[in-house]
Formats: C-alpha cells, sequence, structure tokens
C-alpha cells in the first residue's frame, strides 16, 4: 500500500480550518497542485543511467534512474511523475524533491519550493547526493541577482563534483546539457571542442548515455557532421522517449539531409502519440510536441510529400485547444504552427480550391480571429483565386480588406490617444506625451502597414490577371510568395533575365529542397536553356524520392521530362544511407496523429438512487463535469457557471453531467440549494463516493489519494475530445462551448 506523502508531512487533521488546502489542492504546497498527479510505472527505455540515492523505498532507486533518464531526454512532465512516485513511497528521499527542482529548472517558483523541500533532508544523505542538492539550492537562492553569474556558479558547482567526484557521469552530462541550456541565456560556449570532450568521457564509460543527446545541441548550427555518430544512436538510448527520436532529426537537417530528419521527426510523432493515447495526457502539455510536429510538416514540404503535410497540418489545428496549454494565438503550440503550416503547404503546393474551402471552413476561419490571423487568411484566398484565374472572386478579396484596416486604425487611434491622456494626467512633458502617443501607436501602427502591404501585392497579382505588366512591376515586391514562385511569376511578365536571376537564387537559398528545383526546371525549359536544364533536372531527380508527382508544381514537369527522354516513372527509388544505425518501422511505433482516447463508461446512481449509466447520455455530445462535493465552493462557482449556460449548451444539441464524489444524500443539498434560489438545477448529478469513477478519467491524485476537479467533452461514439483536469474547476463555460463544437466539426 502506497505511503502516502501529504498525509505523512502535513496531517490535515492538524491544520486549523482557514489553513486546510482547497478540494482538490495538495495537503503538501502549491507547486504540488501543478505537473502529473496519477501514478507512474517503470515504462523501461528511458535511458541506461544510474545515479546511486538514499531511499526506503524498494524500487526507489529504479524510478530515480528512470526520472533522471527522462530528464536527460527533457521530458519534464514524466520525469516530474517518476520523482513525485519515489517521493509518494518515501517522503523522507531527498533526491526525490532534487529531481522534482530539475523537472522544474525554467519553472524557477516550483523548482525553489521542491528544492527547500530537499535542503530540510540534507542529513539523511550521502556526501554524494548533498553536493548535487547544495549545487541545485545554490542556484535556485535568488543569489547573487545577475542571472548571468548566478548561472554561472551552478557551471561552477557541476565541475566541482567533477573535481570530487571523478568517475561520476551523470555530473558530466548534467554540466554538458547546461553549457548548452545557458548559451542561450547570455553565457555563450567559448570552446566546442572543450565540452565535445567531456561528452567523450562520459560515453568512453558509458557509450549508449543519453547524453547524445547534448552533442546533437552542441552541434547544432555549428559543425553537424560531428553529432552524426549520435543521431544514428540517440533513438536507441531512450527509445521510450519521443524527444530522442526527435533530435537527430537537427542533425540531419543542418546537413539538408531531409528525407532522414523527416523519418525521426515522424518517430517522434508516432511515440508521443501513442504515449498521448496510453495516458490520457493532451498533446501540448508534452514538451517540444508542436515544434516536433511542424517541423516535421516543414520538412515534407522541403522533400514534397505534399499530402502528408497537409494532413500533419490540418491534425495539429484539430488538436484541442486549451487556454494554457495551447491557446489559439500561440504560433508555439499546435494551434499557431498548425495554421502556419497549413497556409504554407497550401500556398507552396498550389492546393488552390483545397485553400479556398479550408479557408472557408473550420480550420481558418473562426471566430474573434486576430487581425494577424484574418490578414493570412485573406492573402490565402486572394492568392488562391490568383492561382485559379478568377479575377472577381480576387478583387472581392481585396476589398475585404477595408474593414481590417478601419479596425486596425481605430486600435491605432485608441493606443495613442489613452497614452497621450495618461502621460497628461502625469504631467508628463509635451515632448514626453509625444514620445508615449507614439511608442503607444507603433504596434498598431506595424500591423496597419502590414495589411496595406499585402493587400497592394494581391493587386499586383490582379494587375496580372489584367494583363496590366506596367502595375504589376510596380508593386511587385509586395507580392508574398516564396522566390521561387515569384521568379515563376517575373517569367510570366516576360521578365527572363529577373526570372533566371530569382530562381538561382531560390536553389541556392534552398538546397535540397524539391520546389525551386521544380520552378528552376521550368524556367530553364520555357527559355530553351537545354544543357542547365538537364543538369537541373539530374539535380531534381537524386532528391525526388518522396515527392507526390500529382500536386501541381511536379505535374507541369511531365512534358519536360518526356523531353529530355526520361521514363515516366522518373523519381529516384527510396533508399536508407548506411550512417543511420538499425530503425524499428515506423507503424510500430504508434498513430501518425492524435488519436482521442475512449471514455470509461460507468453507471452511477443519481438523487433518487436510480442507477445511470453514461450511455443514457451519449445520443448527443456531453460535457462531462467531476466535481468535489456539496462543500466545495469553487464546485459551486462552477456548477453555477454552467446551469446558467445550460441552454446554450443544450440549443447547441450538447448534454451536461455532473458526478460528484458526495453521497446520494448530499446530492439533494446541492439541488436543494439551487431550488431555493428558484429554479431546478437544469442538469443531472450523480454519486460517486468512492471516488471510483473519477480514477479511470484521471481526475484523481494518486500521491494524495484524493480525487480533482475534472472536465471533459466526450463525442457520441464515446471518444475524450477535450478535457481539463486541475486543482481547481474549470470556470469558462464560453470558451468550452466554443472549443466543443470546433472540435465536433474537425473530428467527425
Amino acid at each position: 500500500m502506497k505511503r502516502l506523502l501529504a498525509l505523512l508531512l502535513f496531517p490535515v487533521a492538524l491544520l486549523a480550518e482557514d489553513e486546510k488546502p482547497l478540494p482538490g489542492h495538495s495537503h503538501v504546497g502549491d507547486a504540488f497542485n501543478e505537473g502529473p498527479r496519477q501514478s507512474a510505472t517503470l515504462l523501461g527505455d528511458t535511458g541506461k543511467v544510474h545515479f546511486p540515492i538514499t531511499t526506503s523505498w524498494d524500487q526507489g532507486q529504479a524510478f530515480f534512474n528512470q526520472g533522471l533518464g527522462q530528464l536527460h531526454g527533457f521530458w519534464y512532465y514524466e520525469a516530474e511523475r517518476s520523482f513525485r512516485e519515489i517521493a509518494a513511497h518515501d517522503p523522507d528521499c531527498a533526491m526525490a524533491y532534487w529531481g522534482m527542482a530539475m523537472a522544474n529548472w525554467e519553472n524557477l517558483k516550483r523548482a525553489q519550493e521542491f528544492i527547500k523541500k530537499a535542503d530540510a533532508l540534507q542529513d539523511k544523505v550521502t556526501p554524494h547526493e548533498l553536493i548535487f542538492l547544495k549545487a541545485q539550492s545554490n542556484y535556485l537562492d535568488g543569489e547573487p541577482k545577475d542571472d548571468k553569474k548566478r548561472r554561472q556558479e551552478l557551471l561552477n558547482d557541476y565541475e566541482n563534483i567533477i573535481h570530487e567526484f571523478p568517475d561520476d557521469i551523470e555530473a558530466r552530462a548534467i554540466l554538458c546539457c547546461r553549457l548548452w541550456q545557458f548559451s542561450r541565456k547570455g553565457l555563450p560556449i567559448h570552446s566546442h571542442e572543450a565540452v565535445n570532450a567531456l561528452l567523450d568521457q562520459v560515453h568512453a564509460m558509458a557509450p549508449m548515455h543519453p547524453a547524445h543527446h547534448f552533442r546533437i545541441h552542441l552541434w547544432d548550427k555549428h559543425k553537424a557532421s560531428r553529432a552524426l555518430d549520435s543521431a544514428a544512436k540517440l533513438g536507441h538510448t531512450a527509445p521510450h522517449i519521443a524527444h530522442m527520436w526527435h533530435m537527430p532529426g537537427h542533425t540531419y537537417s543542418d546537413l539538408k539531409r531531409y528525407e532522414d530528419s523527416a523519418w525521426h521527426q515522424q518517430a517522434s510523432a508516432r511515440v508521443d502519440h501513442r504515449w498521448m493515447l496510453k495516458t490520457r495526457v493532451l498533446p501540448d502539455q508534452i514538451h517540444n510536441y508542436a515544434h516536433n510536429n511542424e517541423w516535421l510538416t516543414r520538412n515534407w514540404i522541403t522533400i514534397g510529400r505534399a499530402q502528408d503535410a497537409l494532413a500533419m497540418a490540418k491534425s495539429l489545428i484539430a488538436n484541442p485547444r486549451h487556454p494554457k496549454l495551447n491557446p489559439a494565438s500561440n504560433n508555439s503550440k499546435s494551434a499557431g504552427s498548425g495554421r502556419q503550416r497549413l497556409i504554407d503547404v497550401l500556398t507552396r503546393f498550389e492546393l488552390w480550391k483545397e485553400a479556398i474551402a479550408l479557408a472557408n471552413g473550420p480550420y481558418l476561419l473562426e471566430d474573434g480571429l486576430s487581425l494577424t490571423h484574418q490578414r493570412d487568411r485573406l492573402q490565402l484566398i486572394g492568392t488562391a483565386h490568383f492561382g485559379l484565374h478568377e479575377a472577381d472572386a480576387l478583387i472581392e478579396t481585396i476589398t475585404a480588406f477595408d474593414p481590417l484596416l478601419a479596425e486596425a486604425e481605430a486600435a491605432h487611434e485608441k493606443a495613442s490617444t489613452e497614452a497621450r491622456d495618461k502621460a497628461t494626467a502625469d504631467k508628463k512633458s509635451e515632448k514626453d506625451i509625444e514620445k508615449a502617443g507614439k511608442d503607444a501607436g507603433k504596434k498598431p501602427g506595424e500591423m496597419i502597414k502590414s495589411l496595406k502591404k499585402t493587400r497592394t501585392g494581391l493587386e499586383a497579382c490582379l494587375a496580372i490577371l489584367q494583363d496590366d505588366k506596367e502595375k504589376a512591376r510596380e508593386h511587385f515586391g509586395d507580392i508574398k510568395r516564396d522566390k521561387h514562385a515569384l521568379a515563376l511569376l517575373r517569367l510570366h511578365l516576360g521578365d527572363e533575365e529577373e526570372a533566371l536571376k530569382l530562381s538561382a537564387e531560390a536553389v541556392e537559398k534552398s538546397e535540397h529542397h524539391v520546389l525551386p528545383l521544380a520552378a528552376r526546371i521550368e524556367i530553364l525549359d520555357a527559355l530553351h536553356k537545354t544543357d542547365e536544364l538537364r543538369t537541373a533536372f539530374d539535380e531534381l531527380i537524386k532528391i525526388s524520392a518522396s515527392l507526390d508527382p500529382n500536386t501541381p508544381p511536379f505535374k507541369r514537369l511531365a512534358p519536360i521530362a518526356a523531353s529530355l527522354d526520361l521514363p515516366e516513372q522518373w523519381q529516384a527509388k527510396p533508399s536508407t544511407p548506411d550512417d543511420v544505425g538499425q530503425r524499428p518501422a515506423l507503424d510500430t511505433l504508434g498513430p501518425i496523429s492524435w488519436t482521442p482516447p475512449a471514455a470509461a463508461p460507468f453507471t452511477l446512481p443519481n438523487g433518487d438512487s436510480q442507477p445511470t449509466p453514461l450511455s443514457s447520455f451519449q445520443d448527443k455530445p456531453l460535457i462531462l463535469i467531476f466535481y468535489l462535493g456539496y462543500g466545495c465552493l469553487h464546485c459551486a462557482e462552477q456548477l453555477e457557471a454552467f446551469a446558467k449556460h445550460s441552454d446554450q449548451f443544450e440549443d447547441a444539441g450538447f448534454n451536461l453531467l455532473a458526478v460528484s464524489n458526495d453521497t446520494i444524500a448530499d446530492l439533494h443539498k446541492a439541488k436543494e440549494a439551487y431550488v431555493e434560489q428558484g429554479s431546478e438545477f437544469p442538469f443531472a448529478l450523480l454519486a460517486d463516493p468512492d471516488g471510483n469513477v473519477f480514477r479511470p478519467y484521471n481526475a484523481y491524485d494518486d500521491f494524495e489519494d484524493q480525487p480533482l476537479h475534472g472536465t471533459f467533452l466526450i463525442t457520441p461514439g464515446g471518444k475524450v475530445l477535450w478535457q481539463d483536469i486541475s486543482a481547481d474547476p474549470f470556470t469558462d463555460p464560453t470558451f468550452l462551448l466554443k472549443e466543443s463544437k470546433r472540435l465536433l466539426q474537425l473530428h467527425r
């Protein structure tokens, strides 16, 4: 039986009433309200590492090694889970809290709370553990105030650990990791060779240590070929960690080996998606998830896999959005990166009909889009109408910029006026008042310029359709297209030398990219430059193994290939280089995109003690709420918020259902309180006092043996499309209704 961390360290019964944590909140500290709250298991395949620790739990060492391997793989969420598992069984294990602090190295507030718990247990560790604890504690104490100096102190402390314990592999690995990470925060690496030598020491002692990860980072953008051996090995050092499959993609991309890079990004995507399906975590809870998948999309664009790139971009947009984890406006998360890549795919592969359909559907058309997103959407639509030679529709699109410009100009005036008024009220000088207004108007002013430039670029495209070459040339610089596409437009205008120049620049800038080469081939053929044409086509053939021959840029090459006496199937055959190691079959690693997990079926009593199955609510999409009883004020606020919006959910075709950890008697109290306000509670409440249904939905803290707040969207087919599980209830029904409608459209 697991020894409960919270009950051992902070018995709730000993706390005054006003000191007791709120329902769903940790009894240990605020830092424990976040992060994973469900048990860890020993996974295997997370890195062959060993760091001896002091623990009374017989599995504590194995879980610590697992957590350390996960740290090396930047799988921070799961590393914290492994360390929490140790603390739940052995709350006196100082290194468990050290591990939690390490898993939050960029989350200062949480890391400080974790390391304080480790510091309180310094008398229970060995000298070897203590020196690691002190290094992390010194780093997190906030002194010196200068971040660079504090980071340098940590590097010095790790060098001292190596001095004191010369056989310690992990100190070297962590030092190399921090040297790279801190190089991005103002402490440059002065000798890459010196850091590489440290890694050589690690791998001399442990050839398959996951520190191969740090060698790839070390040489990324410097001399990637130095990391080729690590790229071949890294995924095999910790095959359960998706990021370890992703990282070799950095090396191969640097070396223009885009097929190999795409293989690794796809492997990473599949391992991540398998884990999500198993554990029910949302995609953007995983470190670098969106980065990996948008990179995969870019690689597929580069090698010509148009349909695969299109599918991946659409899947990113179709991932669940969450106000914290995946907001619509964040370009580093699934929502924003998927939108960017979708527009890229449609534009670069000239998928004009698909572009117009997608731009007017749920993938790109939503209420409340920012001006930036509205601009990009209109740019895509206008470019598509231009590609389809639809002048009237292009004119309509250009006109649609007018309200956007009016909105931007109003925002500019408002920001400037408010800033000037505030400066005036603060009795600033005339000069400072004017400066305040100018500074405040800078960002909306940039949007005005961008909107005008985008519109002018589309007007130049319209001029091309109308054969007004003079106007087209005048505003040609405002057309937003890739350089190779601009080269084709120059050819259309009869600007032959400019077309040749632009296409040559595009090929040189984008080495081993298939689209610039395809455009250059078209231009060389049109200008009858036969020798150069043959050379360019030979270069394309070398990198053509994956391109989709039926997409417009490549379909146009068929007659050119025939004129060169090339076979109809002129593409190269796929092959695997001999320096990439043994690769597993991709389809054994997991699904290529996020798959909604199944909702666990259940039957629970309602307030009248009648058994009520989940299936009785699944004739429609269902919003399922887990709340923490009649006495939870936050839960009452949540139920009140959803009750007020119940008509909107009903009108939109949704069922609402709430499950409480109350007894049936307390369910009556909740309903009675609502009746006292003059109306009946508008949706069903079910009782689960033992928490048996909370657990399969992960709305349960295994470490502290208590239920958590949970809110879910379940499809009529029984799939969980959205969730929020937290110490606090989700209280924004307006967001959830909008997001639920979007997801149901995209996951039919």
